[in-house]
């Protein structure tokens, strides 16, 4: 009789676990690249690496992903580089040194639904953005699914 309650309450325990808590996220592949919309009845995805620094243009990514889970959540980080100097009281060669740290910057949080197995994170270049060297990393269930280097130029 113990047993069988042992059982019952084990039982229990995993019905209750979330099923996003069971179910595991597999990326099968995952590209970065431009989005163009010039059409309206079509979204046309370009890989690319490099990013035209003209207000609008938009980029972002596609990542085809093999789950069960009807939303997943997504979170995309910028990696900032950012310059440390060392103090140079007294030893002159560390008067060239400098430590570059990266810091993480969040840029979005968000659910997202995949449709035929893709996801998507689109962004358009504002009017503000500085041209420069950025890496984006995209994180799927906690998990970093996907790491982009690009330039907008």
């Amino acid at each position: 009789m113990r047993k069988i309650l042992i059982l019952i309450v084990v039982f229990m325990a995993v019905a209750a676990t979330p099923l996003s808590a069971q179910t595991p996220v597999a990326v099968l592949q995952a590209e970065f690249g431009l989005f163009d919309a010039s059409n309206p009845r079509e979204l046309r995805f370009e890989p690319a690496n490099v990013v035209p620094h003209k207000v609008g243009q938009r980029y972002g990514w596609i990542i085809e992903v093999g789950t069960a889970r009807r939303t997943l959540s997504v979170r995309e980080e910028y990696l900032l580089p950012t310059e440390v100097e060392i103090p140079n009281d007294t030893d002159p060669v560390s008067e060239s040194l400098s430590i570059r740290p990266q810091r993480r910057n969040q840029v979005s949080q968000r659910q997202l639904v995949p449709v035929d197995g893709k996801i998507y994170g689109e962004w358009a270049v504002g009017p503000s953005e500085p041209a420069g060297h950025r890496h984006l990393q995209v994180i799927i269930e906690g998990q970093v699914a996907a790491s982009f280097e690009f330039d907008v130029k």
